[in-house]
């Protein structure tokens, strides 16, 4: 059993491994307090007025996690493979960097509410107004604890302790669960903000105490930040994630445009959506950017190569199938996961219409949160600022002339297009950079696992239309008889899977 063990966590299938456990528990857990915030909320003005108060604080919040990982764990690394004191030295820097910043930035947006919220609401009552800006400078206290977070997540990652990392997460959720639950009632969406800043405050603590055997006597180094801070980096990724984020700053701006609920429709069908995506892509991209950026330093390319190739692989094996789960079945799955309570089958129409043109983005997402990874380790984040730019211009223009023919389906539209040609974009980077060549067997692979995908739906689309059954007959036949077709077949990229997974060929 120990060398089973051993087998299934080591190198960095491993360390994918143990990041996807601790996701899955964390995304679990978020899941199910969407799922709350639907029964209690459903599609309703206030839930859309917690949507446009959180945009901003939310929008930094996540800029601020992914900006430090993919800032600070590349330039650690290169600080650190010359000589560890000035990676400890640049943690201390980073930390205080961040915090100083976002604290200040945080009291700006606190003596800015008023016009910000503006903004997205037009015309609303005194009482909502009131009530959207209570909301929004509460939400801002989330902020300097979200610096300290996103900073020592970044460390931990970089020194391979996901699983501290990934697990802190679920603090949040279950604060937030249990103060939606106890206090909806009395405090609206209020209660929302507060458990995410009663959650963010429990998970630094963890972060700090399981961490604690690597995390360097702070006190020991000294502030430096001229020497250890590529700016040009710094502010490239710092745009970078701004602009990823800025595609929900966006669909909100056209709030009075779309149907009421859209907002809120586009929200839920958007965490369907990256639900598979922030599991498991987010396990395998989390831990192949620390070896992505040690391989580069040392100048390995071959071993990056083949590390972005296996990824290619489990990534589309992954993700075919379920783009046709999205498309057919999507309906049923929304109302399945939250048609109780306040969520209502009008509520589903919305969310379904929205998801069916998220999904045919699902697999150049996926993709892309692994060639973002690697093109930020081959030094390439001036490229992907400037295909940030161009992308927050077209989805901005995409949304402007479509919004008023196809409504909140529109906004959803014009975000897969940008999120298609990001994907590519980003992989031809790859390949001139990294003299990256897909190898025969990527090629072969893909069209196997469209063939079999495509196979296994047109049975079960069959079964449906004779027996009149539920769409969700089809992610159950994928569930079961796509492994089967790939354990038959002896596929390459399912049979390495099953090893790191079971421990035997």
């Amino acid at each position: 059993m120990k060398n089973r063990l051993r087998i299934l966590f080591q190198g960095i299938g491993g360390a994918a491994l143990i990041v996807l456990i601790t996701q899955i528990l964390s995304k679990g857990t978020g899941f199910l307090r969407e799922i709350l915030f639907a029964g209690e909320f459903g599609v309703g003005k206030d839930f859309e007025f917690y949507l446009i108060a959180f945009t901003v604080p939310g929008m930094i919040n996540s800029i601020l996690f992914y900006q430090a990982q993919n800032y600070f764990i590349p330039t650690y690394n290169n600080l650190k493979e010359n000589k560890p004191e000035e990676g400890h030295t640049f943690l201390v820097s980073s930390l205080i960097f961040f915090l100083v910043v976002i604290s200040g930035l945080a009291v700006i947006l606190y003596f800015s509410a008023e016009r910000i919220v503006s903004l997205f609401v037009s015309s609303p009552t005194d009482s909502e107004l009131q009530f959207v800006i209570k909301l929004f400078r509460t939400t801002l206290l989330t902020l300097p604890l979200n610096a300290l977070i996103s900073v020592f997540s970044a460390y931990l990652v970089a020194e391979f302790k996901f699983k501290v990392t990934y697990l802190s997460q679920l603090w949040t959720n279950l604060a937030v669960i249990i103060t939606v639950i106890f206090f909806s009632k009395s405090l609206r969406t209020l209660s929302i903000v507060i458990g995410f800043i009663i959650g963010n405050a429990l998970q630094l603590a963890n972060l700090l105490y399981g961490g604690r055997k690597v995390l360097p006597r702070l006190s020991r180094f000294k502030l430096k930040l001229s020497g250890n801070v590529p700016y040009l980096i710094f502010f490239n990724t710092l745009f970078i994630e701004t602009a990823g984020q800025m595609f929900f700053l966006i669909d909100r701006l056209f709030y009075s445009s779309v149907d009421q609920g859209g907002i809120a429709a586009l929200n839920y069908s958007f965490i369907i959506y990256m639900l598979p995506v922030s599991v498991f892509t987010t396990a395998l991209g989390s831990a192949l950017l620390p070896d992505f950026a040690s391989n580069i330093a040392k100048g390995d390319f071959r071993e990056a190569n083949s590390k972005f190739t296996k990824a290619i692989e489990l990534v589309l094996l992954l993700f075919i199938p379920g783009v046709l789960i999205l498309i057919i079945s999507g309906g049923d799955l929304i109302s399945l996961m939250f048609e109780r309570g306040k969520f209502s089958a009008h509520s589903t129409d919305l969310t379904q219409g929205t998801l069916f043109y998220y999904s045919f983005s699902l697999p150049f997402y996926a993709l892309y949160a692994i060639t973002q990874r690697y093109t930020y380790s081959l030094r390439g984040s001036t490229f992907l600022t400037i295909i940030s730019f161009l992308g927050l211009a077209l989805k901005y223009l995409m949304s402007y002339f479509m919004v008023d023919s196809m409504g909140q389906n529109g906004l959803a539209l014009a975000t897969s297009v940008v999120f298609i040609l990001q994907s590519i974009s980003c992989f031809v980077f790859i390949k001139i950079r990294a003299d990256y060549r897909s190898e025969k067997g990527v090629k072969q692979n893909t069209l196997k696992f469209i063939l079999y995908s495509t196979l296994l739906t047109g049975g079960a689309l069959l079964i449906i239309s004779q027996f009149n059954l539920t769409t969700l007959i089809l992610p159950i036949c994928l569930i079961l008889g796509y492994p089967l077709i790939l354990h038959l077949t002896r596929n390459s990229v399912y049979e390495e899977l099953k090893t790191r997974l079971l421990g035997y060929r």
